[in-house]
């Protein structure tokens, strides 16, 4: 049925299920927190007549929300921020967004891309996201647009609303603005699971030490760089049991009053 749903919506946009994506598929390097959703949400499903129509969904329900925290210490990645995309559509795998992190805010620009794909006839067709309000029980977008945030409170992330003076959604839209539906109510909350968090710095003690399987570097604006880098580094171990560990790490050999 979701395979069909596709193909439903896809032939809407004119779009070729076959044509090559081109976004961030796999998980990036960093220090990884899942946590659980819970909150209201929108999905799409076939009705009897083959439209597409919109259906509640139950973010606790869904796969779950993970970020990974870069070295820099100032950007993230976000797994499908709006968890309705895979949810409607099982053909859409896992897609990675990049944001910033300052304090304890998370920031993605608006119109960050979500999924895109080729027309039959080689054009472009991309999906992205930003926020809408309902006013009259009808869907409008912000105006002007902002950027979407969420606010960290110790284990919870909570997705922002624009202004406190309405309803407001985080939406699939396309490159015009035009809503898609699938969308997560401001609101939602995500909280962190502990034990499907694979960074717990408990388990990545002297124990462990033998058991490194790789350990990368990066400079302090986040650059991956090599171990031999003259001063502060950040070093990410990762070790064989699935758990990682980000320490900072500093060349001795070239502390000296001499050149």
């Amino acid at each position: 049925m979701k395979k069909l749903l596709f193909l439903a919506f896809t032939a809407i946009l004119g779009m070729s299920v076959n044509a090559q994506e081109t976004l961030l598929s796999e998980r990036p390097e960093g220090i990884v927190k899942v946590y659980d959703r819970a909150g209201k949400g929108i999905k799409l499903q076939q009705g009897d007549d083959g439209s597409l129509e919109m259906t509640s969904l139950n973010l606790s329900e869904a796969s779950d929300f993970e970020v990974v925290f870069m070295a820099d210490n100032k950007t993230v990645y976000v797994k499908n921020p709006i968890v309705a995309l895979p949810e409607t559509f099982s053909d859409v795998t896992n897609r990675w967004v990049k944001g910033s992190i300052k304090d304890n805010k998370i920031t993605i620009p608006h119109k960050s891309l979500i999924f895109s794909t080729k027309t039959d006839q080689g054009e472009d067709v991309s999906i992205y996201m930003g926020y809408y309000g309902i006013e009259n029980n009808q869907a409008v977008p912000v105006n002007p647009s902002v950027d979407i945030t969420y606010t960290i409170n110790d284990d919870k992330i909570t997705l922002d609303a624009p202004k406190n003076d309405k309803t407001y959604l985080l939406s699939c839209i396309a490159a015009d603005g035009t809503w898609f539906r699938m969308s997560e109510y401001t609101g939602a909350v995500y909280t962190l699971n502990k034990e499907k968090t694979p960074n717990d710095i408990k388990k990545t003690n002297k124990e462990n030490e033998s058991n490194i399987t790789n350990e990368v570097y990066y400079d302090l604006s986040g650059r991956k760089t090599s171990k031999s880098t003259k001063g502060v580094t950040i070093k990410l171990i990762k070790f064989n049991n699935g758990t990682q560990r980000c320490i900072k790490s500093i060349n001795k050999l070239l502390v000296s009053g001499k050149n």
